[in-house]
């Protein structure tokens, strides 16, 4: 699995980034710290997994009737969802990129809506480069301080274990030293 990975790592991660972008951004940031992936190549994979996933969701709304029972969209929400972007599509889309809990559904709604996919585009490809540039920093960050907070875990783990030697060694002594007296004491 390992080698699989490793041979296939941006395809692999290309893959993931489709489903979920964001979380993938910053576990790939924290990767390229330990020198396993190469930033560039990641930041383009992230920025192009987020807009080939943002396009599907598109997709599936523009398709229409046939897919939206599988998102729960009733004829009544999507109605709903029509009005609103035909007056506010910007602010919907980047809510839908904001909000996890609502995104899939903003998006397919953007796509049922028959917003403009030009339009869409746009918003999606533009957020999606600030939302991977924002991730992959975090995840650099948590990388490096991962890194350093390795080191000082490690000094800390050789102090204590230095500490915790150095007293079994004194108890033993001690214990040695009450035997002897014990017995000269006899």
């Amino acid at each position: 699995m390992i080698e699989l990975l490793l041979t296939y790592k941006y395809f692999i991660m290309i893959l993931l980034a489709i489903v979920e972008g964001p979380i993938i951004s910053v576990i790939c940031g924290f990767f390229t710290t330990l020198g396993i992936f190469n930033i560039f190549l990641v930041f383009v994979v992230m920025v192009l997994g987020d807009i080939i996933g943002d396009a599907i969701f598109y997709f599936i709304g523009y398709s229409g009737e046939r897919f939206l029972p599988y998102f729960k969209i009733t004829d009544e929400k999507l109605e709903k969802a029509k009005n609103y972007y035909k007056n506010n599509y910007k602010k919907a889309i980047i809510v839908s990129k904001l909000v996890y809990s609502i995104g899939s559904l903003g998006l397919v709604g953007a796509g049922a809506s028959r917003v403009s996919y030009l339009k869409y585009f746009k918003i999606c490809a533009i957020f999606s480069l600030i939302q991977s540039t924002i991730m992959l920093t975090i995840g650099i960050f948590f990388g490096g301080a991962y890194v350093v907070i390795g080191k000082y875990l490690n000094y800390y783990a050789a102090l204590v274990s230095v500490i915790t030697s150095v007293t079994v060694i004194i108890i033993f002594i001690q214990s040695y030293k009450n035997k002897i007296s014990k017995k000269i004491n006899l």
